[in-house]
């Protein structure tokens, strides 16, 4: 018994010793939770002035790029000049590149018509708004009027929603002048507007924020702008937030503002931070050494069991045999723990040049005979010298007419060797009616003329020293006539026609002279010249075919292979040089094209290709262009691509699909018009995988057209 009492004071004095030191240990820990809770507010205020600070260093440097940038000169005079519209692009991508704040930008003129914009939507006409604030402001007096004006926005579409899905941000406007003189004294030229959306705010300030922490910004005051926009409530936290932890918060009241803008913006920021590292650390402690108190308590009941178990039950067993023992009781009781291009007319050239040597050589030939004979009879006036009056008379007209055909001679010669040389200048001038009205004004400047070339255009005259109301009212119809020429008398001239054939003697042109009549040298002159006209509009129409030829698709009338593969290298290079200017790639497979020929003939084969042909161009914009690459492969390429318009494409040809189409025969029979399609745009792919994107996804779209309609390939 007094065993028992021993170890229950042992356990009593082990609690008294455990419970003071478990509260001394509580007290201990409550200081250090206070040395933490006052170190994470030093880092609260720490957080908030970073904050602050870049807020306000991003704000500055986006108002200190748009100075420079208002007042570049080429940036100024692309207002005025169209031809300056890849320096206002590169301009403003450079600023969007250097400014991480902002996203897109505009530039329009006084009249708020777009001009160029980087990333926004062509064609805006949502600055409603702010024109009228803005003008407002720009009718203050002094140079506050000169400033950038920032202003919030809220549900405006001022750049595609996949940069800024929540339409809200901030607008700063700054006015364009003439020169920094004029400032003062001028209306400006035009407004540069820069976006700035709430995203690129918060992706700029998210990296400072670690998990459990976020920023909220309130608006202060808008002023006579609160109709506009509402900033209020615009979280940026670094993860999940959780609200059941306690938090701690600062509250500060920024202004932003500095030398560029003319009226600063006043807001709120709250900075939270979590209160605690991880759990309180005071309540953690308290349930720890509350456990360990516990299990002191009952380490000690179990000690204190296992000492009477082991230690004083034996004891006592000993005590109870002594006691027997010495009563004379002497009984022990027992105890038990993953094509070209051809055409030469070097033996027609060759051929008239050796008539033309022909005839100057029979020119000269007669010029000495002329000569000659013009000596003889000069001998013969020496001699006959008395002669009377009405011979010498007769010499003298007899000499003048030889003078005269020596000069026509002379004239002659000219006229041929500037023939030369317009057949030389029809072969390298491209436009043949310039060249053709040069020359014949050349040969005959005294002439009236008119040229009319029915392969170059039918229905306008091109004409020199003629009136065009002459020839209308003459109703001049070469196709009534049945000589290549004739002849049309007027007030005491003539209109010559002479016709232009081809060598099918088809009429492909015509020319009119106002003249007296012609001489029969004329008429040989004139007709030379008119089949060198002829063999040069032949030709050109014949390289016009062929190159038209090379390049369409002889079945359905399309664009080719070679026409594909020489506007895609088009495509790409202006694409690597404008990186902005996307384009995008379908590739299109008939489906069922072998069982159109095997069932009902190659005939039906040609017509279901016509008819998907047709479709395709039908679904198209006027800027897309359709090619059929070979059997039953087509491709399209989009010039304005991204991926929203190919999406757009996509959707229309999805609706051709949809509608049933047939192909069919004059004999009645006919076949379903179905295809394959895959598309992608270098927005999302580089130009080597193009190809093989449109090629993957045109291949699944027709395994699954196969699939869905259980036919084995």
């Amino acid at each position: 018994m007094k065993l028992r009492l021993k170890s229950s004071l042992a356990l009593l004095m082990l609690i008294i010793s455990v419970v003071p030191a478990a509260i001394v240990g509580g007290l201990l820990l409550k200081q250090q939770s206070d040395v933490e809770e006052n170190y994470r507010i030093d880092m609260l205020d720490r957080l908030a002035t970073t904050i602050k600070q870049e807020f306000d260093y991003r704000f500055s440097l986006l108002s200190t790029s748009l100075d420079v940038l208002s007042r570049d000169r080429l940036f100024v005079q692309a207002i005025n000049n169209y031809f300056l519209a890849g320096h206002v692009i590169n301009s403003l991508g450079t600023l969007i590149k250097n400014t991480p704040l902002t996203k897109a930008a505009y530039l329009v003129d006084d009249q708020w018509n777009e001009i160029e914009s980087y990333n926004g939507i062509p064609g805006l006409n949502s600055f409603s708004k702010l024109k009228t604030v803005l003008n407002y402001r720009l009718s203050a007096k002094g140079k506050e009027r000169l400033k950038q004006w920032v202003f919030y926005y809220n549900g405006e579409k001022l750049m595609s929603d996949k940069y800024n899905p929540t339409r809200r941000g901030v607008v700063i406007g700054v006015p364009i002048f003439r020169s920094m003189t004029d400032e003062l004294k001028h209306l400006p030229l035009g407004y540069l507007i820069v976006i700035v959306p709430i995203e690129n705010i918060k992706k700029v300030l998210k990296p400072y924020l670690k998990d459990g922490e976020r920023v909220v910004f309130k608006n202060h005051r808008i002023g006579d702008m609160e109709n506009m926009a509402d900033m209020s409530n615009i979280i940026i936290s670094q993860g999940d937030i959780d609200k059941n932890k306690p938090t701690i918060q600062k509250t500060i009241k920024i202004k932003l503002e500095n030398k560029y803008i003319s009226e600063p913006i006043e807001y709120t920021m709250v900075v939270y931070m979590n209160k605690y590292i991880s759990k309180n650390p005071y309540i953690n402690s308290l349930k720890y050494i509350s456990l360990f108190g516990l299990v002191i308590i009952l380490l000690a009941f179990f000690s204190a069991g296992m000492t009477y178990r082991w230690i004083a039950r034996p004891l006592e067993g000993l005590m109870a045999t002594v006691r027997a023992y010495s009563q004379g009781e002497y009984q022990r009781y027992g105890r038990d723990l993953r094509f070209a291009e051809f055409f030469m007319v070097d033996k027609l050239i060759r051929k008239m040049a050796k008539t033309i040597q022909a005839q100057v050589s029979d020119l000269a030939a007669k010029n000495a005979e002329l000569n000659a004979a013009y000596k003889e009879k000069e001998q013969a006036n020496l001699q006959l010298i008395d002669f009377n009056d009405e011979l010498e008379r007769k010499v003298e007209e007899k000499t003048l007419a030889l003078r005269c055909s020596l000069m026509r001679e002379e004239n002659r010669r000219s006229m041929l060797q500037s023939l030369l040389s317009f057949s030389h200048d029809l072969q390298v001038d491209k436009n043949i009616i310039e060249v053709v009205m040069t020359q014949v004004v050349a040969l005959y400047p005294t002439a009236g003329w008119a040229m009319k070339a029915y392969t170059h255009n039918n229905e306008a005259w091109a004409c020199e020293n003629i009136d065009k109301n002459c020839l209308e009212n003459n109703n001049i119809q070469p196709e009534t006539h049945y000589s290549d020429y004739y002849c049309l008398p007027k007030s005491g001239e003539y209109l010559h026609c002479f016709k232009i054939k081809n060598s099918h003697n088809e009429v492909v042109g015509v020319i009119i002279m106002q003249y007296e009549k012609l001489q029969r040298d004329d008429f040989e002159v004139i007709s030379l010249f008119i089949r060198q006209l002829s063999t040069e509009l032949e030709g050109r129409l014949l390289n016009s075919e062929l190159a038209r030829i090379a390049v369409t698709d002889s079945l359905t009338g399309i664009a080719n292979r070679k026409a594909f593969d020489h506007d895609l290298e088009q495509h790409i290079q202006l694409y690597n040089r404008y990186p902005e200017r996307s384009f995008g790639l379908f590739m299109i497979d008939v489906n069922g094209l072998k069982r159109a020929n095997d069932n009902y003939g190659h005939s039906m084969g040609d017509a279901l290709l016509i008819q998907t042909s047709k479709l395709l161009v039908q679904a198209c914009r006027a800027t897309d262009k359709v090619y059929r690459l070979g059997g039953d492969e087509f491709a399209i390429i989009l010039e304005v691509g991204d991926e929203d318009s190919c999406a757009i494409l996509w959707q229309r040809l999805e609706t051709v699909r949809e509608h049933t189409n047939y192909a069919s025969l004059p004999s009645g029979q006919c076949v379903e018009v179905h295809f394959a399609m895959g598309y992608a745009s270098c927005e999302h792919y580089s130009i080597d995988e193009l190809c093989l994107i449109a090629d993957k996804s045109m291949y699944k779209d027709k395994r699954s057209f196969y699939k869905q309609r259980g036919i084995q390939r």
